[in-house]
């Protein structure tokens, strides 16, 4: 449940969120919302007074039940869109994860009838339309060492 001051926040179009990388066996775990092409990392808005490592591991839980264990803070990524002729902005804090228990792409059901989760091959990222665009060659491109990025689709 987000804060009467995260909402507000949301409305006037700025929105301030932390998102998991959570990588299997070459495959990246991704967020659609049903009947829209476009992917994002999983996570979400960060309440007002929570912590973005403590916002990114409730937002997983609840879209999912699973367990999250959060890793290191890997980039910033930036994000801009049209949503019902708003300008939208995030500034998300993109952080290393990974799912407890969790060592194959296996399912992951969504608990939110509105999102659909997928396990996307990091070199078809294109196909699966990930957002912010600036993110799918940081992640193709992975050596392991993702520290201090910043993605950003904003001009």
């Amino acid at each position: 449940m987000h804060s009467k001051v995260t909402t507000e926040v949301a409305r006037l179009g700025l929105h301030y969120a932390s998102r998991a990388l959570i990588e299997v066996q070459g495959k990246v775990l991704l967020v659609k919302r049903v009947g829209e092409a476009f992917t994002f990392l999983p996570g979400g808005h960060v309440d007002a007074g929570e912590a973005a490592v403590q916002a990114v591991a409730r937002e997983i839980r609840e879209e999912t039940g699973l367990t999250a264990e959060i890793g290191d803070l890997i980039g910033i990524a930036e994000n801009d869109w049209q949503q019902n002729g708003q300008h939208q902005t995030e500034v998300a804090l993109v952080f290393r994860a990974r799912l407890a228990g969790i060592d194959v792409p296996a399912a992951v059901v969504s608990k939110e009838p509105h999102l659909e989760f997928i396990w996307a091959d990091k070199l078809q990222l294109d196909t699966h339309h990930l957002h912010p665009v600036a993110l799918r060659d940081i992640v193709r491109n992975d050596t392991g060492q993702y520290q201090g990025f910043v993605a950003s689709d904003l001009a």
